[in-house]
Order: structure tokens, then sequence, then C-alpha cells
């Protein structure tokens, strides 16, 4: 029993390491308009701890330090203009591997905020992939 307990840990660290979503996430945030990916970036922003921030894409996200308060890290409009693709897609796998759930909530708040931007084929894809998780986690806890 202990071994099959191992072995779903296993495919579970497995699952995340080998998840599209990190980079639909990234190729999403390329696609979107300002407002979406100022809410894409501060999402993912909020998973991770200051050495993260200062550790991620080079220290590219290190100066959100600064700019943020006691309660909420602040992402502005410049701020995003200035992101690439690459640099999100760092996040978003740091953010993937730290905290997973993230990113269904991020897709509920995109969805309110532009349904418009999930209903595109990165979007479809990235919706897709949470869902096949979301179904393989359901199978995980029934088998």
């Amino acid at each position: 029993m202990e071994k099959r307990k191992q072995g779903v840990a296993v495919a579970a660290q497995g699952e995340l390491a080998e998840s599209p979503v990190p980079s639909l996430m990234a190729r999403l945030f390329s696609e979107s308009p300002l407002a979406a990916r100022r809410r894409i970036v501060a999402s993912l922003i909020g998973v991770a701890g200051p050495l993260a921030l200062a550790a991620l894409a080079d220290g590219r996200f290190a100066r959100f330090l600064f700019q943020s308060t006691t309660d909420a890290i602040r992402v502005s409009f410049e701020d995003v203009r200035r992101l690439t693709e690459g640099q999100v897609l760092a996040l978003a796998r740091y953010a993937w591997e730290a905290s997973p759930e993230v990113f269904d909530s991020l897709a509920q708040a995109l969805t309110a905020e532009d349904p418009s931007l999930l209903r595109t084929f990165t979007g479809a894809l990235f919706l897709l992939a949470l869902s096949a998780r979301g179904a393989r986690r359901g199978a995980s806890r029934r088998g």
C-alpha cells in the first residue's frame, strides 16, 4: 500500500513538471490586452515569496517588492508592458510548482473580466489543460 502512495506522489510531481499550463499562460499573456496582462502577473506574483521574486527571470520581478504594500503587490500597466513572454513563463512555471490552484482562480477571474480572451485558441488550450488536470486529480482520489 505504501508503494502505491509513493507512486501516486511521483506521478503527481511528474504531472506538475510536464504540464503545458505554464507555457500556455505565458502565451496567453502575450496575446492579452494590458488589463488582462496585469491580472495575470498580479495573480502569479501573489504566489511567489520575496526570494523567488528576486531570483526569477534574472531578478526581473524583484522590482515588485519595492512597489508592494504590506497587503498586496502592486502591478502597473507600465510594468506589464516591459515584461516578455519568457519572463512570464519563468513566473508561471514557479507558480505552477508552488500552487497550481492559482491557475484555476486566474481562469475564473479572466473569464469574468474578458470572456473572449479564453475563447481564443490559446485560451481554449489553457482551459483544456486545466480541466485535464482536474480530471486526473479526481481519478487519483477515487483510485
